[in-house]
């Protein structure tokens, strides 16, 4: 065994761990002689410390004393004892320890100190160097991990989870992919994590399905009371579900979804009914990946697209005052995304059921939300994104839409108050360019050419006002990048009448005389 006073603390310890429990690793050590690199708010800095006689006799120990002293740690001396297990298994060199002693320490960890819930101190930074000291283990040796280990690590693989943290999520995908192989992947998400692990969680499945996870022929009324219940029980018995099954349909094939979607809808659609809206919000996150990947005739022809449409579209109406404006936010962007994937699954541009689908998007969607909610700025920011996505999967047909998308952009551009937040300005102008870029044999037209003109010279003017009498800098960078967005659509609409004159507005100069402000908005109309 090498010699525990010369040899340094257990290094490459920096990648594994944040910078909390490198800190109290580094506190466990003393502070002479032996270096560890520990990450500090924005730079990396060196720290030097000496050996307390806790990581000296932790280092020089047995195998078995290591395992002794995990077992035998309360919960306020956890989480010291994993970061000196950690330390342990670090220093080893691979002819040090043997597999079976790695797996009896492995296996420890996984049962002590991966804590997949919320009501122990310090779960996350205990998880984190749980999953540090099995990624060791696993790197210095030809372990296997087992299946029970490896299902707990997927539900370590979302940072946002409370039980885990940035690190540990990164360390635990790593460990995933280098256990997992290609040839073992769709039998460990089919079988081992969707069939034995997720399915008796989700025993009263949604009944918009069957008990085999295929879609109903007549929808069943659904008893509030029982569902409740159940969601009452997942969550309590699994709430790391949502990020298993997060980490299953990223990891899937095409072919793992085609061939095993009945088992994917227990879960996705109790995600995505569930009452939380953060649960809703990771539910919905988890379908558009899932959508993405099914292929169109799975999604039509076995008509589970129809079932995740009934689904998500009521939540486009998930607005203030019924809803909280955070709350809106939250979910309405995966709502969204996940019906524009669905709608694009349906065919080519030319196809009249994606027409249909995207057209409804914008009714019941889009220009209701707007309706509802024109006065919570930060909602219409998301509206407008998603109506510039859906506009440049419609193509030329968006110009059905033309006139409602041209009142819907000027209502919030032309208001002079809008530029006290510029990224609504922003994604509302990113519109206008979609709609300039998609209808543009419409947009041709002299209304509404004139109408985009009128929408572009009113908002520069109350951007450039806005630029003058803002005070902090930020502010100005900001309405300065609503006033470059403004000139590139500019420009754009420019262009539709730079080969035939005979297009160009004919009031154009007029204004320009009126405004000079407006000859660095249409330079070469004052050209």
């Amino acid at each position: 065994m090498a010699d525990i006073t010369t040899r340094p603390t257990p290094s490459g310890l920096d990648d594994l761990l944040g910078a909390s429990n490198i800190a109290r690793l580094s506190e466990l050590s003393g502070n002479e002689r032996c270096a560890m690199h520990c990450p500090s708010s924005d730079v990396t800095k060196l720290t030097v410390f000496r050996r307390s006689d806790k990581l000296q006799r932790c280092l020089g120990t047995s195998v078995e004393d290591a395992l002794s002293s995990l077992a035998a740690a309360n919960d306020e001396e956890l989480h010291d004892a994993v970061l000196l297990t950690v330390a342990y298994v670090s220093s080893k060199a691979q002819s040090d320890l043997e597999d079976a002693q790695l797996e009896d320490l492995v296996s420890n960890l996984s049962e002590r100190a991966i804590i997949l819930g919320t009501d122990k101190k310090q779960s996350e930074l205990i998880t984190e160097a749980a999953v540090a000291a099995i990624a060791v283990a696993s790197s210095t040796s030809s372990l296997d991990l087992d299946t029970d280990l490896l299902i707990k690590l997927t539900a370590v693989t979302d940072s946002r989870d409370p039980w885990t943290t940035d690190i540990a999520a990164s360390v635990a995908l790593t460990v995933l992919t280098e256990q997992i192989s290609a040839e073992r992947l769709p039998g460990f998400i089919a079988n081992d994590i969707l069939q034995n692990t997720l399915k008796p969680l989700f025993t009263k499945h949604s009944s918009r399905i069957t008990d085999s996870g295929r879609p109903t022929q007549y929808a069943a009324v659904d008893d509030r009371s029982q569902a409740f219940s159940e969601v009452q029980s997942w969550r309590s018995q699994a709430p790391w579900a949502e990020a298993t099954i997060q980490w299953a349909v990223n990891t899937s094939t095409e072919s793992t979804i085609k061939e095993h979607w009945p088992l994917f809808m227990p879960v996705l659609l109790a995600l995505v009914e569930d009452q939380s809206i953060e649960v809703k919000a990771k539910g919905l996150k988890a379908l558009t990946v899932f959508v993405e990947k099914c292929p169109a005739q799975v999604l039509q022809g076995r008509g589970i697209g129809r079932v995740f449409a009934d689904v998500t579209f009521p939540i486009l109406l998930y607005l203030p005052s019924v809803t909280p404006e955070n709350e809106s936010i939250t979910i309405l962007g995966p709502a969204y995304d996940v019906l524009i994937k669905l709608a694009e699954c349906t065919g080519n541009p030319d196809n009249p059921e994606r027409r249909r689908f995207f057209d409804k998007i914008l009714r019941d969607g889009v220009f209701a939300g707007h309706h509802h909610a024109s006065q919570h700025t930060r909602i219409v920011q998301v509206l407008m994104q998603k109506t510039a996505a859906v506009v440049n999967c419609m193509g030329i047909y968006s110009i059905k839409h033309l006139s409602a998308l041209l009142s819907m952009s000027s209502s919030i551009m032309t208001d002079p108050f809008a530029v006290s937040y510029p990224p609504t300005l922003i994604a509302t102008t990113h519109l206008i360019g979609a709609i300039i870029g998609n209808a543009w044999p419409r947009v041709r037209e002299p209304e509404h050419m004139e109408n985009i003109i009128r929408i572009l010279s009113l908002c520069w003017l109350n951007t450039l006002k806005e630029i003058e009498d803002s005070v902090s800098q930020d502010q100005k960078d900001e309405l300065q990048a609503v006033s470059q967005e403004l000139a590139s659509k500019a420009k754009a609409l420019e262009a539709l009448w730079t080969e035939d004159a005979s297009k160009r507005p004919s009031d154009l100069d007029e204004a320009l005389e009126k405004e000079p402000q407006l000859a660095r908005l249409f330079s070469t109309a004052s050209a």
